[in-house]
């Protein structure tokens, strides 16, 4: 299929659910704004109790309200019915352990990414700062940006390392697509291993990661879209483009279906 015909088809599947996807991703949004400013009435937000029940809410909960609105893609490209209480299935075994360990791969992946794109700029931002914006992500450094910006005798470096960061900003959709394919394989094979489940990743995307990677720039208008309205156009653009993955997904691993048999 071309990438429009995956938009395309995402459009057709969410005719008369679109107020269901959009209830699920404002759900998730509500999750995570809610906790946050729970935790930051409880503690400062420097302060280590803020820090750790953050951190736990990253990589045990928050992320499960998201994987709701794969799942709830992955049942609209089945044809099968949603309903909000499925996010409390994602909570129990067989997908909640794994489902911890793919959202800590995807994390892993981003924090190598932008690590391998800041490290060779050290002597620019220093190690310190590599390591921080590895962590806290690079749009926790649009200030420092600002400032080495406007030195001139480093016109050059800033630009190259302008140009890296426009690169990672870039690939980083690509994680979370590839996360969200791991995510929907999970469902598609609830009682495979770790290990399989990673393999099968890799055989079912084997040719098609430049493919991927153009749907994902493909929304890049969308996103513009999103930041023109405040953030509100989220809650639409956030379900097209989910959709649009889980719809990619299923086509190529038909076609895989079709080479081994």
């Amino acid at each position: 299929m071309q990438l429009r015909t995956y938009r395309a088809t995402a459009r057709q599947l969410l005719k008369g659910h679109w107020q269901m996807m959009a209830t699920l991703v404002i759900i998730w949004l509500l999750v995570e704004m809610g906790t946050d400013t729970l935790l930051q009435s409880l503690f400062e937000t420097n302060s280590f109790g803020y820090q750790m029940l953050n951190t736990f809410a990253n990589y045990l909960f928050y992320f499960v309200f998201l994987n709701a609105v794969f799942l709830a893609a992955y049942k609209l490209t089945i044809k099968k019915e949603t309903r909000l209480s499925d996010t409390l299935v994602l909570f129990r075994p067989p997908f909640y352990t794994h489902l911890i360990i793919l959202n800590f791969i995807q994390q892993l992946l981003n924090w190598a990414l932008t690590f391998i794109g800041l490290a060779p700029f050290h002597q620019l931002i220093s190690w310190q700062r590599v390591f921080r914006y590895t962590y806290n992500g690079i749009t926790s450094m649009a200030p420092y940006i600002m400032q080495i910006s406007q030195n001139p005798k480093q016109y050059t470096t800033v630009l190259a390392f302008l140009l890296v960061i426009l690169a990672i900003t870039f690939l980083q959709p690509l994680i979370l697509m590839y996360y969200q394919i791991l995510v929907l394989i999970k469902f598609d094979f609830p009682q495979v291993s770790m290990r399989m489940l990673l393999s099968l990743s890799v055989l079912i995307l084997k040719g098609h990661w430049l493919k991927l990677l153009g749907l994902g720039l493909s929304f890049i208008g969308w996103e513009l879209l999103v930041y023109l309205t405040a953030g509100i156009g989220f809650i639409w653009f956030y379900p097209y483009l989910i959709v649009s993955v889980t719809a990619f997904y299923q086509d190529i691993k038909q076609q895989r279906i079709q080479i081994i048999q």
